[in-house]
């Protein structure tokens, strides 16, 4: 039997109360805690669960402008053994037990309301399930929220400040997966967008064999990247431009260079100008355009060919498809990104099949270290061919009643699939495919992980497919916006969101085995980070 912590007061609702604690443990209860009130509906007992989200301590000696004000004025001894103090308890309702229903009633003034110190009391998880010990639940000492795998698919969001400890949370929940591994014998692959080198330690932990969750894990970087001369990298970004059944559709590319091009939407004509091209193309055979785009004679022989279109399109919209083709094909030239037969390294089908089927981790470094120099149209093309190419490979498993899953985690979301109405960035390449991703991937078993500062800035289609949210402490801008995201959560608990400390976050969604927001800390990682530390008064003492 649980301990009686409290009695409920006058007030209550059915959507909480306040309690007042009993003297001998009004030292024991925190916020976070969760607790059980004992209630009658008539002759029926019932149990409500609630969740301490607030505690106000109460003194009559101490009220502002009361007869004890002066002798505290004046440093005076106050006689604090005979004052009326008390402390409340502000408690939400949960739900009643069991089922966590909905409370339709109120309790009564004075009911009893019982401490839960183990949370496996109201907790149940099934049996036959697979779940993720996740962090701890605020309130508690070493007791895990069960995170649900089969929430994975169902798509995630990491949000919070700069410092607010989210991508400390992403390598968290990086070590959980690869603790599938050691359990089960199987791992779920990921690929991450590494907007800052926040992942590159667990590159370097598995090279050294501190950390061995996955197959393997792979860095890859850009051909000019500075991270090349150190040799600490595993591949190479290149992309494939062949079109056939295992690459890019006509459609795709012809949309992709025009979004790199006019960084903005609507260019239709031109759009169907390349596409047209790129038709004419397949038609002759499976063409392999990283030769017709590396070789200068290919290339002009290329152009003229768009310029043999002018019967079929206006003068206007070949020349600027031609325009966006030779600025394209420049870029990609440049930064040395085409995928020919003398490199054995290419960010293709069965490369991202690899990573798929062998249960690799493969960070793409987009990070100065390892995209030096690279544009951000450039990095969002990379994450656009990626979407693209990925969801042609799980539609594919689909189609072969295959079973795979993969987590595609981006960080900086904000710059890869923008809320251009919010967030002007200059350039959207990736938005569309992401989005695709957020609305079908789930089918297929590919999962999408969002990593942003700034959550309003994020394409709202892209949001509105997350179904998994891990908050941290977020910027007052936001607040609307959240609250909108997450629905249900109390005002006492959504208020502690912009100031929530480093680590802790608000945890909802279909991954949590229960219908209500819960309050969570990060505990030391395996893998420390050692990107973004700072010493500033060593600086200034050496």
């Amino acid at each position: 039997m649980a301990d009686r912590i409290g009695i409920i007061l006058t007030g209550a609702t059915t959507l909480g109360s306040k309690v007042q604690i009993l003297e001998e443990y009004e030292r024991k209860v925190r916020e976070g805690m969760f607790v059980i009130v004992q209630t009658k509906i008539g002759d029926e007992k019932k149990r409500i669960l609630g969740r301490v989200t607030k505690l106000e301590t109460y003194n009559e000696f101490f009220e502002v402008g009361d007869l004890w004000s002066e002798a505290r004025r004046k440093g005076k001894e106050i006689p604090t053994s005979i004052a009326k103090r008390y402390t409340i308890a502000t408690v939400e309702f949960l739900g009643v037990l069991p089922g966590l229903t909905e409370v339709t009633t109120p309790p009564t003034p004075g009911d009893p309301v019982l401490l839960i110190e183990r949370t496996d009391e109201i907790f149940r998880v099934d049996s036959k399930g697979v779940y993720i010990e996740f962090g701890e639940i605020y309130g508690y000492k070493n007791i895990p929220v069960p995170l649900t795998v089969e929430g994975i698919p169902m798509h995630m969001a990491f949000i919070g400040v700069t410092g607010s400890g989210k991508s400390y949370t992403v390598g968290y929940f990086i070590e959980k997966l690869a603790e599938l591994k050691e359990i089960y014998g199987r791992a779920i692959p990921m690929i991450i967008i590494d907007a800052n080198a926040d992942y590159i330690d667990y590159f370097m932990a598995y090279n050294e064999g501190k950390f061995t969750g996955f197959n393997s894990i792979r860095r890859i970087v850009f051909n000019d990247s500075t991270a090349r001369e150190t040799g600490n990298y595993s591949d190479i970004i290149r992309v494939d431009l062949r079109l056939d059944d295992y690459g890019l559709s006509p459609p795709d590319l012809a949309e992709m260079i025009i979004d790199y091009y006019k960084t903005a939407i609507g260019a239709e004509l031109q759009i169907s100008v390349l596409q047209t091209l790129f038709e004419n193309l397949r038609a002759e055979g499976s063409i392999d355009l990283n030769f017709l785009f590396e070789d200068n004679n290919e290339f002009r022989n290329l152009m003229r060919r768009l310029d043999n279109l002018r019967s079929e399109f206006h003068h206007a919209s070949v020349e600027a498809a031609k325009r966006a083709l030779r600025i394209f094909r420049d870029s990609l030239v440049q930064h040395k990104m085409l995928c020919s037969d003398a490199f054995d390294e290419c960010v293709n089908w069965r490369f991202l099949e690899d990573i798929v089927e062998n249960e690799h981790l493969a960070l793409f470094d987009f990070s100065a270290d390892g995209a030096t120099g690279i544009p951000v149209k450039m990095k969002q093309f990379v994450v656009a061919y990626l979407a693209v190419m990925l969801y042609k490979l799980f539609v594919h498993y689909k189609m072969k009643n295959q079973t795979k899953y993969l987590v595609f985690v981006i960080e900086e979301a904000q710059n890869y699939c923008p809320n251009i109405s919010k967030y002007p960035i200059g350039a959207n390449v990736a938005r569309k495919y992401i989005a695709l991703i957020a609305t079908q991937g789930r089918k297929f078993g590919l999962s999408l992980a969002l990593v942003t500062q700034r959550p309003v800035y994020v394409d709202p289609i892209a949001m509105a497919m997350v179904n998994t949210f891990f908050i941290h402490r977020t910027a007052p801008d936001d607040a609307s916006y959240l609250r909108k995201l997450l629905g249900g959560v109390s005002a006492d608990l959504f208020n502690k969101i912009p100031n929530l400390e480093t680590g802790h976050l608000v945890l909802h969604g279909q991954m949590v085995p229960f219908n209500f927001p819960i309050l969570v800390r990060v505990p030391k990682r395996k893998i420390e980070p050692s990107i973004g530390k700072t010493d500033v008064s060593g600086f200034f003492k050496s």
